[in-house]
């Protein structure tokens, strides 16, 4: 186990400089220049030489690979640069936006593992019946539907319409519930987009995951030996189809992060997602490469726990 995880994390590191440098190409290939969008953003346009002053100030000048180097040198000490536009330390910036990141993909993701297994679980053992039906059909709709979609659609009836919940934001600027109504207000349509499309996987895995342990020999011996259904699913299906599931960990953690950025636009939800489509905008390179690296790390981190996850329920992994 501790080999594995020193293995594991040993990875970290190289995976981080890949996706560094491939971010950071990118982002400087991509049209627009944001010392002219910041310029254009104050009181006046500025002159040719306050814009070149500016970006000989911010280093924009030299060649890609002296900007990376240089960035470089100080993220790996904890330091990813100031925001061009506010003017303020990244990391400072991120760490503000990141409760609300955390708070709605930790939801979403409880509420998605919680709910999906249990349907999953259900739908396999009545096979063939109306709920078997029914589910798998709205986890093909859902799995065609785009997120944002969905949550526009809902913005419109439960928002605009009924007027029950608020379009987006966290919190209201002038509550007329108390704050923990008012916020759990703000909290049910994001959390419901992030969780039903992250949900499907959850359904569809565990539901093919136990039905092909159902029809597994073990089982039919246990049914022939008068071992109660209940007791046959419960303690030797269910838990024998739950090995394969935890690999899905790793990759609902990246769907959430993935999702998060569509997901807080939509809803104008002041997380990290949103903080950083808005420096995409404005041609923010600090805070871009920051959240995308922060982004990456929740990733791996996903990963990583899929990995430990696994070996724990199936120690021959370990082992070989």
């Amino acid at each position: 186990m501790s080999q594995i995880l020193v293995r594991r994390l040993l990875l970290v590191i190289p995976t981080l400089l890949v996706v560094s440098i491939i971010s950071f190409t990118i982002m400087r290939a991509a049209p627009g220049d944001p010392v002219q969008m910041y310029v254009a953003g104050g009181l006046s346009k500025g002159s040719p030489e306050d814009i070149e002053r500016i970006r000989e100030n911010l280093g924009l000048n030299e060649s890609l690979p002296v900007q990376y180097l240089r960035w470089l040198g100080q993220a790996v000490q904890g330091n990813l640069g100031y925001s061009i536009s506010s003017h303020r330390p990244v990391t400072e910036l991120i760490r503000e936006r990141l409760p609300a990141s955390l708070s709605l993909m930790g939801i979403s993701f409880l509420l998605s593992m919680t709910i999906g297994i249990t349907v999953g679980a259900l739908a396999a053992v009545k096979q063939y019946s109306v709920f078997d039906y029914s589910t798998t059909t709205i986890a093909v709709l859902g799995n065609a539907l785009p997120s944002f979609w969905i949550g526009m659609i809902l913005i419109w009836v439960f928002a605009v319409q009924l007027g029950w919940l608020p379009t987006g934001q966290m919190q209201s600027f002038m509550p007329r519930d108390p704050v923990w109504l008012d916020t759990t207000k703000h909290f049910i349509l994001p959390v419901f987009v992030t969780a039903f499309v992250s949900l499907i996987y959850w359904v569809r895995y565990q539901r093919a995951s136990l039905l092909e342990v159902l029809h597994q020999d073990y089982i039919r011996t246990a049914r022939a030996k008068g071992l109660g259904e209940r007791r046959i699913i419960l303690r030797h299906a269910w838990r024998n189809s739950l090995i394969p599931i935890v690999t899905l960990v790793g990759f609902s953690v990246a769907n959430l992060v993935a999702g998060s950025y569509v997901i807080e636009v939509v809803f104008s939800w002041p997380g990290m997602a949103q903080f950083g489509f808005e420096a995409i905008l404005k041609r923010d390179y600090p805070v871009i490469m920051g959240v995308t690296i922060v982004s990456s790390l929740f990733i791996i981190f996903g990963n990583l726990l899929a990995d430990l996850a696994y070996i724990v329920v199936n120690p021959q992994v370990a082992a070989k």
